[in-house]
């Protein structure tokens, strides 16, 4: 009987650090709901549309470089500089068509999606904290503007991972984001290390705070360096500890009394595993410099439970208010009348197939992935958006999907090809 006990105390033990380095491939994700009614979608109305199964793919890293320029990989090391380059992620195995990619990326494609590859880091330049661009970094950042300049979307998106996270996984994930935007939209990975493995979540943690002054410069150089309308931030999880530190950097910049200068569009903080309370502290740096702040939560996210009793605090997407002073609550309750700050409940019950406990629902859902894409290609509000306003016991407002959301976003859609935000690219394009 103790020798059971041994044995099977030995397998869990194995078990259990074979999960803490496992990292499942990254698949496509399910066809959002939007831009697939009929024949005009997100790709049609691409007139520049490269029928490719392989997506480019600009991506800025303070982790630690290894192996040649041409064929990068990064460590889990952070570094002080950022380097930055292209990654090309493939759709599918070698040869899957282009026809076979359209059909899963409009949903007839059937269960069983593909794999997302990354084939390639190509190191374009580096970057060091108090040193002017070099040369190479210019042309970098010339590359991003003549992709700018051919796209539909005027906006450059730059995508946040989340902790425990490779950076293959991390590229898929915003090539993707970039994909189902019909590849009208310039988005750019910044790629924070983590130690990749989830019983070192605590390091990875450390090192966001860490990451969080490097994604402020990047965004503060694509504002001077490009001609984007606007800098859209985009992050998930644990990314959301970056960008919320990063972001008030940029508010509270003394040689920037004007952070508007950077141009942040779309803030955007899908499940978001940051300190609660120091996460609303950090949007009143820089609420008043941004055009929209949208938190999406899930009270049920099973994540960040467990994140909450690790951290012994609740989290930004799943809050528990009675841990905010007085005068934060007057402030964040104002603020969504004040700065444009929405709080997107997303409530399984109300979405058919979503796990009670999703923390992936921004791209494993297809009304949420919906709801993302559209805020960030057309910033429109979320009442625009087909959802539906609800209110919280503490007296907050918080918008959510409802069971009607389909005939709702139908209507958003066609409002949308009335006045001519998506047409097909052969009707004037």
């Amino acid at each position: 009987m103790v020798r059971f006990i041994i044995i099977l105390g030995l397998a869990v033990i194995g078990i259990t650090v074979a999960l803490a380095f496992y990292h499942p491939p990254m698949r496509l994700m399910p066809a959002p709901k939007a831009f697939l009614d009929g024949e005009v979608n997100a790709f049609t109305v691409n007139p520049a549309l490269a029928e490719d199964p392989r997506i480019p793919l600009f991506y800025a890293t303070n982790r630690l470089p290894v192996g040649p320029r041409s064929n990068r990989l990064y460590a889990v090391v952070p570094r002080l500089d950022m380097h930055m380059g292209v990654a090309t992620v493939r759709i599918g195995e070698e040869g899957t068509t282009w026809d076979r990619i359209y059909a899963w990326s409009t949903g007839a494609g059937g269960d069983r999606r593909p794999f997302l590859n990354l084939e390639n880091l190509n190191e374009q330049a580096k970057f060091e904290t108090g040193e002017p661009l070099t040369a190479e970094a210019l042309v970098w950042f010339a590359d991003i503007e003549a992709v700018l300049k051919r796209s539909r979307d005027r906006d450059i998106t730059i995508y946040v991972h989340g902790a425990n996270t490779t950076v293959e996984r991390a590229a898929g994930q915003a090539a993707q984001l970039h994909h189902f935007t019909g590849r009208n939209s310039v988005v750019v990975l910044f790629a924070w290390p983590t130690a990749e493995n989830f019983l070192r979540y605590s390091r990875d943690m450390v090192t966001a705070f860490g990451a969080a002054p490097h994604l402020a410069k990047l965004i503060e150089l694509l504002a001077e360096n490009t001609s984007a309308r606007n800098i859209d931030v985009f992050t998930y999880s644990a990314g959301g500890t970056v960008g919320s530190d990063a972001l008030a950097i940029v508010g509270r910049d003394p040689e920037q009394p004007d952070a508007s200068t950077f141009r942040i569009g779309e803030v955007y903080h899908a499940a978001p595993d940051a300190d609660f309370r120091t996460f609303v502290d950090d949007m009143r740096h820089y609420a008043d410099d941004v055009r929209r702040i949208t938190v999406a939560v899930n009270m049920n996210d099973s994540a960040l439970r467990l994140s909450q009793i690790v951290n012994r605090a609740s989290r930004a997407g799943r809050p528990d208010m009675r841990e905010l002073d007085p005068e934060a609550t007057d402030w964040l309750l104002q603020a969504a009348v004040d700065y444009g700050l929405e709080v997107l409940r997303v409530r399984p019950e109300n979405i058919p197939g979503l796990s009670n406990r999703s923390h992936t629902f921004w791209y494993d859902d297809p009304w949420v992935s919906s709801d993302v894409l559209i805020a960030l290609l057309f910033h429109l509000s979320p009442d625009e958006r087909g959802l539906a306003k609800g209110e919280g016991p503490s007296g907050s407002y918080y918008w959510t999907f409802m069971p009607d959301y389909p005939e709702q976003l139908a209507k958003v859609m066609a409002r949308l090809r009335q006045e001519g935000e998506v047409r097909p690219a052969a009707a004037g394009q």
